[in-house]
């Protein structure tokens, strides 16, 4: 039923009750009159019960697309009519009905790594009638977008070995060879007694650990080259089997973690993401004798004066070790 039907219908019922003055005209007339205030308060009360939920999936690389879902659920959906939800303005790109409620999709580009949280999520509903057009603004959880690589491992080994003052190799035990081993280095005498292929293991001699530090920069841009530079020289020293420390702060605290493996990183790289601030080494407990990459936006980022890390940053002109985002990208390897 349309409004103009309704507000017809309504006015036959008073033009009847007022000109034949009878009991029944009256009662038509309230029939008709008590049921929308009663569907406009029920169908605004079942909207406000509403439950918001966003859900992505859990690897999202910036640059990449991602799929957004946004499910709704509440008892109340049924009485709701023409269900609809925007996503930051713009509409869902299909949906399905399940038994625990509805569930509508976005695809979205995730151009910027970080966390990422829509800006608005609107709600519109109809009463069962269609007399009524409600309108409510939801909330949402924020998910991950995480930085890409870029580079060579061999260019961001290369530059961050200088920073540990050695490029020299010590060798020592062996590990099971993974693809992309330097065949090179495979240790005959341990392969000899096992049925597997094992390569001698390696390390920057005189430097085993370098800490790398980053700041959660709030603008995007300078977000997305922090990220990349960090996520490509974490990687890098992965594959060559370096173990360092990377360090940054939260509001709760300054964090240091040890990463040894690909999954360490993972790890770590989401809690940056998630929880990250800036001013990496303030409340750090860092040694002043172990070498330190600062990645930041900052070009005079707070420092303890007991140490001195070498700063990559993304601002352009900072007058640091490496500034720019051609820079960072053409040491690591990369095209800027």
């Amino acid at each position: 039923m349309g409004r103009f039907y309704y507000v017809f219908l309504l006015f036959m019922a008073f033009f009847l009750m007022v000109i034949y003055d009878q009991y029944d005209a009256f009662l038509l007339f309230l029939m008709l009159l008590l049921p929308p205030a009663a569907l406009y308060f029920g169908s605004r009360q079942a909207g406000k019960r509403v439950v918001c939920s966003l859900s992505a999936p859990s690897h999202v690389v910036r640059g990449e697309k991602a799929e957004i879902a946004i499910s709704l659920k509440s008892p109340f959906l049924p009485f709701l009519s023409s269900l609809e939800v925007l996503l930051d303005g713009a509409p869902f790109e299909a949906y399905e009905e399940k038994k625990e409620g509805f569930v509508f999709y976005f695809t979205r580009d995730m151009v910027h790594c970080g966390r990422y949280s829509p800006e608005k999520i609107s709600l519109f509903w109809k009463d069962p009638f269609a007399l009524f057009h409600f309108k409510r603004d939801l909330s949402a959880s924020s998910f991950l977008v995480y930085p890409r690589q870029v580079g060579t491992f061999a260019a961001a080994l290369s530059i961050l070995r200088r920073i540990a003052g050695s490029e020299d190799k010590e060798y020592f035990g062996a590990t099971e060879y993974k693809p992309g081993d330097n065949p090179h280095l495979i240790n005959w005498k341990v392969t000899a007694r096992k049925d597997e292929v094992y390569v001698r293991d390696s390390a920057p001699s005189g430097s085993s650990r370098i800490v790398l530090a980053a700041d959660y920069e709030r603008n995007a841009m300078l977000r997305d080259i922090v990220g990349d530079a960090l996520y490509s020289a974490g990687l890098a020293l992965l594959s060559a089997r370096i173990p360092f420390r990377f360090v940054f702060a939260t509001a709760k605290g300054s964090v240091s973690q040890t990463i040894r493996t690909r999954d360490d990183w993972m790890d770590a790289l989401s809690g940056f993401l998630r929880a990250g601030a800036e001013g990496a080494l303030m409340g750090a407990d860092l040694s002043p004798y172990v070498p330190i990459c600062y990645i930041t936006g900052n070009p005079h980022p707070p420092c303890p004066p007991q140490l001195s890390p070498t700063v990559w940053c993304a601002a352009e002109g900072a007058g640091t070790a490496l500034s720019g985002r051609d820079a960072i990208y053409n040491a690591l390897g990369g095209n800027a």
